[in-house]
């Protein structure tokens, strides 16, 4: 106690003491990343040929074009027709006289032929091919 018998402010049941804290122990994590190979595969593409036999009846179509002189006076203009598989055309022209006529000058005659020839070849057809292969490295 003082001397004016006041107790001592640290005497006093109602002070608070400071703590001393002294640390034993502290635990950290750390954390790292490792980039590891568990498999592997191994991919191959090959491009490969092959012969194909081509086997197809191929058509083709001619034409013969064939002017036929007429020169006739008709009294109407003909109009375009097939006769036995023939197409005709008629060609005319007017003439002046005394009375207009219609002169029939030619006809155009278009005769069509089918033609069949076989068509035989062999062609060379590429194609790939993927194949993979697992390579484990598991120990």
């Amino acid at each position: 106690m003082s001397a004016d018998n006041y107790p001592d402010e640290n005497d006093t049941p109602h002070t608070k003491s400071e703590e001393l804290v002294i640390p034993l122990m502290e635990e950290r994590l750390e954390i790292d990343k490792q980039q590891f190979v568990q498999s592997q595969f191994h991919v191959e593409r090959k491009t490969e040929s092959k012969q194909v036999e081509i086997n197809e009846s191929l058509i083709s179509r001619q034409a013969e074009v064939k002017h036929v002189p007429i020169g006739k006076y008709v009294d109407i203009i003909p109009t375009v027709r097939d006769e036995a598989g023939v197409k005709i055309i008629p060609v005319f022209e007017e003439h002046i006289e005394i009375v207009k006529r219609i002169y029939l000058k030619e006809e155009i005659r278009i005769e069509s032929h089918e033609v069949i020839n076989e068509f035989k070849s062999e062609e060379t057809l590429k194609y790939q091919t993927v194949s993979h292969k697992r390579i484990s490295t598991d120990k």
